[in-house]
C-alpha cells in the first residue's frame, strides 16, 4: 500500500518543464459552484457577533482557561462565524467571488462542514445539519428520532456537538487534475486550525475522533446517499466542546441509527460537466482511515507569547487575505521573525496542533530574504526534535542563531532568485521578507499506516493558518504556495530519499494590492443576539 501511495506522491510532483498531470487550461464553462447547497432543507439563520467583541490575539493559541460558553445558537453561529464563514465579497467588472475566513487553494474551497448538534442548543430536536457559509446558516439534513437522539445525548460529553470536515475533490481538480489531492488535505488543515482558534474563543476544545472509520463518517454525515453530482467525501469527525482529557466512543447504535436516519434536501449539482482523474480517485481511497485506538487529549497549556498586547484577535480572523503579490521592498526585524517561528513550534500553540492527535511531523526551510539583524541565507526550524538533521548536505553549517527556538542557519547568501524559482518560478516567494519550505517526514508517517499521508498536508495547513495570522497581525501579508518543484528543494538540500518530502511553501511580506478590485460585506445585514427578554435584533 505504501508503495502506491509514493507512486502518487512521486505523479503528483512538479518539475521544471514538466508539471503534474492536470488540466492544461481552464474550462470555464465547466468551473464548480463555490457552495455546497441542500435545496428544500429547512434552514436555520445564524448571529453575527461585532468583531468588537474580542479576546486578546495571543491568547488564541494556548488552552482558554475560560468558563466554556453555553451550546446554543449563539455560540454555534460565532463558531462558524469565525471559522468558515463568508469574510467579504471581491468584484471585478461583472465577475463577484466570495473570500472567506479559511483561506483555500485557487480559493476553490474543497471543504465542507456538518455538525450533529444535540437537542435543545438550536432546535426541539437533535439536528444533522450543513453549514451554508454563504448564508451563514445550517441545512437541516435530518431531524434525529427521540430515541438516537438520547444515545447521541447520553454519548457525547455535556454541551458539545460533533463536527464532521469533507472535501469535494472535484473542486480542485478541475483547475489542479491530479495534484487535487494534496491541495483538498492543504485546505482541511487550514480548517482546522481556524475551528479550533474559534472554539477556543469560546472556552471550547477540538479535538478528532480516531475510532470511527473514515467510510463510517460517510455513512453518518449522508455522504454515501443517492443524488450526489460530485463525490464528496468525510475527512475527519470532531469533538468541540468543553475540555476532555480522553476520546470517547460513539457506540454502534448510534452509527447504526446514523446511517439509516431520513435525510432531507437534495445536494446541488457544481458543474455541469466532469473529467476523471483516476489517480486522484485512487489515493483519495487509499487514504482513509480505518477505526483506530482511542486516544488521549491531554496536552501542554502552551506558551503564552505577549507580543501583540492589546491586539485584538477576530479582526484579525475576518481580515485575512491571500496576497496575490509583494512589493519586494519590505522588510522586517530578526525579533518579528523570531516571534512568528516561536509561534509554529507544536509545543507553544498546542491548540490548533493538538486537534489531530498526530506527532508532528513538519520542520520549516526558511529563505530569509529582507530581516533588518539576520543574515539572509537559508535556515531550517528544527519544529520536531529541535536538534540538526542528518542526512543533509555536507557543507550546512548548522549554526544556531538563538537561545529559544531551534532555528539553525545552514547558508549564508542571498536566496531570493533560488526561492522564487523553487516556487514555479513566482515571484512572490522572492518579492516578500521570507519564504518558508516545509518538509515533512514522509517516511515515518506511512511507517503507521498509509492514512497517515493526507496528515502530513493538514499539519502543513495548520502551519499555515498560523502564519497567514501572524502575518496580519504584523500589517503584513501571506500566501501558501502550492506550486513548487518537488525534487528540486529536495536536491537543494542534498536529500537522496523519501525521508523528507517538501509539500508546501509559503511567503511572507507586504502585499501589493489591485485597486481595481472593489470589496463588499460578507452578509448583507448584520444578525444580532438578542439581550434577555428581548426580541432577536437585526442591523441594517
Amino acid at each position: 500500500m505504501n508503495d502506491l501511495v509514493r507512486a502518487y506522491h512521486q505523479l503528483s510532483k512538479h518539475r521544471p518543464g514538466h508539471f503534474a498531470p492536470g488540466p492544461g487550461q481552464l474550462d470555464w464553462a465547466t468551473q464548480p459552484a463555490p457552495f455546497r447547497r441542500y435545496n428544500a432543507a429547512r434552514l436555520i439563520e445564524l448571529w453575527h457577533r461585532p468583531l468588537e467583541e474580542s479576546p486578546a490575539y495571543d491568547s488564541a493559541f494556548s488552552e482558554s482557561a475560560q468558563v466554556p460558553a453555553e451550546l446554543n445558537l449563539a455560540s454555534i453561529s460565532q463558531l462558524f462565524y469565525d471559522s468558515l464563514a463568508v469574510s467579504a465579497w471581491k468584484q471585478a467588472g461583472a465577475t463577484r467571488w466570495a473570500l472567506r475566513v479559511n483561506p483555500s487553494s485557487g480559493n476553490l474551497h474543497p471543504t465542507e462542514a456538518y455538525a450533529l448538534i444535540p437537542a435543545g442548543a438550536v432546535d426541539s430536536s437533535a439536528l444533522l445539519v450543513h453549514y451554508a457559509p454563504d448564508a451563514h446558516a445550517l441545512e437541516v439534513r435530518g431531524e434525529l428520532p427521540a430515541s438516537l437522539a438520547e444515545q447521541l445525548h447520553n454519548a457525547l460529553p455535556a454541551t458539545g456537538l460533533l463536527v464532521g470536515l469533507s472535501s469535494i475533490a472535484w473542486r480542485e481538480a478541475w483547475k489542479y487534475g491530479e495534484r487535487a489531492y494534496r491541495y483538498c488535505n492543504h485546505d482541511l488543515g487550514h480548517a482546522l486550525a481556524a475551528l479550533a482558534i474559534a472554539a477556543n474563543i469560546q472556552g471550547w476544545q477540538v479535538r478528532r475522533l480516531h475510532a470511527v472509520a473514515e467510510w463510517q463518517l460517510d455513512t453518518m454525515l449522508g455522504l454515501d446517499r443517492q443524488g450526489f453530482a460530485e463525490a464528496e467525501h468525510a475527512d475527519c469527525l470532531l469533538w468541540i466542546g468543553p475540555g476532555q482529557s480522553a476520546e470517547f466512543a460513539l457506540p454502534a447504535s448510534v452509527l447504526q441509527g446514523l446511517a439509516g436516519l431520513e435525510l432531507a434536501g437534495t445536494p446541488n449539482r457544481l458543474s455541469r460537466q466532469y473529467r476523471d482523474w483516476p489517480e486522484l480517485q485512487r489515493i483519495q481511497a487509499l487514504c482513509r482511515a480505518p477505526a483506530l485506538a482511542r486516544q488521549s487529549w491531554q496536552t501542554g497549556a502552551g506558551r503564552m507569547q505577549a507580543d501583540n498586547p492589546g491586539l485584538p484577535l477576530r479582526p484579525i480572523l475576518h481580515r485575512r487575505r491571500s496576497a496575490q503579490s509583494m512589493d519586494g521592498k519590505t522588510g522586517i526585524h530578526a525579533e518579528l521573525l523570531l516571534a512568528w517561528l516561536r509561534r509554529l513550534m507544536p509545543s507553544n500553540s498546542p491548540v490548533p496542533f493538538a486537534v489531530t492527535g498526530e506527532p508532528a511531523q513538519v520542520d520549516v526551510v526558511v529563505f530569509v530574504h529582507r530581516v533588518q539583524g539576520l543574515q539572509p541565507g537559508l535556515y531550517w526550524l528544527a519544529r520536531v526534535t529541535g536538534e540538526p538533521e542528518p542526512g543533509l548536505r555536507g557543507d550546512f553549517s548548522w549554526q544556531r542563531v538563538d537561545d529559544e527556538l531551534p532555528l539553525y542557519r545552514l547558508l549564508e547568501g542571498d536566496a531570493r532568485e533560488l526561492a522564487g524559482f523553487l516556487s514555479c518560478g513566482q515571484d512572490i516567494a522572492s518579492d516578500g521578507c521570507v519564504a518558508l519550505a516545509m518538509l515533512a517526514r514522509l517516511d515515518n508517517a506511512l511507517a503507521a499506516g498509509q492514512w497517515c499521508y493526507p496528515r502530513l498536508y493538514w499539519e502543513c495547513g495548520q502551519i499555515g493558518q498560523l502564519l497567514y495570522l501572524e502575518a496580519e497581525a504584523a500589517g503584513l501579508s501571506a500566501t501558501g504556495i502550492g506550486c513548487y518543484f518537488d525534487d528540486a528543494v529536495h536536491e537543494l538540500l542534498g536529500l537522496a530519499d523519501t525521508h523528507w518530502q517538501s509539500l508546501y511553501h509559503f511567503t511572507l511580506g507586504k502585499a501589493v494590492w489591485d485597486e481595481r478590485l472593489t470589496a463588499q460585506p460578507a452578509y448583507p445585514r448584520l444578525r444580532l443576539p438578542a439581550a434577555a427578554g428581548d426580541e432577536e435584533r437585526i442591523d441594517e
